[in-house]
């Protein structure tokens, strides 16, 4: 015979199994307490993170325990490290009364960020802009360059820039931390434009100044 019990616990999922199991042994009784497994665990913290525990209590049944074939000191088990995924545990006890449970550890789901750059329209100008797109509400932003200025640090979108390597580090409502980097160019050094920034024009130099390589002209 075998019964369960779903138990919830604040913060946490708390799962417990019990069993009654009886054999033809003579060792047996009516008098057998039945094995109870509880089983509480807590999920990664973020993305990609390890920090995942299970937790496995036993009482009842005839000790020592066996977990997964490893026997536990004492009544209590526990696993750390863990990264989002399906777990099983295969518990028996000395007379082989036995449970398999499992739990699903589940991660946060991965913040992703992309941008539209707008590269500065002049050489030295400060009309570069990063328009950035997060998956996430509520995030909190943290801009950061080496190299370039005009940013609001806070600020999810970024305008009046200079050419410049700009970097981001968003933090959703977990507590996790997503960190992308962007380039904002600009035009050559003479070239003029109206339009704040786009598409620069390219030159193929198989067409242009091809008939100088030699540095002269044939007559």
């Amino acid at each position: 015979m075998k019964t369960k019990q779903f138990i919830f616990a604040a913060g946490l999922f708390t799962v417990t199994f019990l069993f009654s199991a009886f054999s033809s042994s003579a060792q047996i009784t009516q008098d057998k307490i039945p094995m109870s497994v509880q089983m509480v665990h807590a999920n990664p913290s973020c993305f990609g993170s390890n920090d995942g525990v299970i937790n496995i209590d036993i009482t009842g049944g005839f000790p020592p325990y066996f977990v997964n074939g490893l026997e536990i000191v004492g009544a209590s088990f526990q696993v750390t490290n863990l990264v989002g995924g399906q777990y099983s545990f295969y518990i028996t006890d000395t007379l082989l009364t036995n449970s398999t449970v499992e739990v699903l550890l589940v991660s946060p789901l991965q913040l992703e960020m992309d941008a539209s750059i707008t590269d500065v329209s002049t050489f030295g100008g400060n009309n570069g802009a990063i328009d950035l797109t997060v998956t996430y509400p509520g995030v909190m932003y943290n801009w950061t360059t080496p190299d370039g200025s005009g940013l609001v640090p806070t600020q999810q979108d970024q305008a009046g820039l200079i050419a410049g390597v700009y970097a981001v580090t968003v933090t959703d409502l977990n507590g996790c931390e997503t960190s992308k980097r962007f380039i904002v160019g600009q035009a050559p050094q003479g070239t003029t434009g109206t339009n704040g920034g786009g598409t620069l024009p390219s030159f193929n130099p198989n067409v242009n100044g091809a008939n100088s390589s030699n540095g002269g002209s044939s007559n």
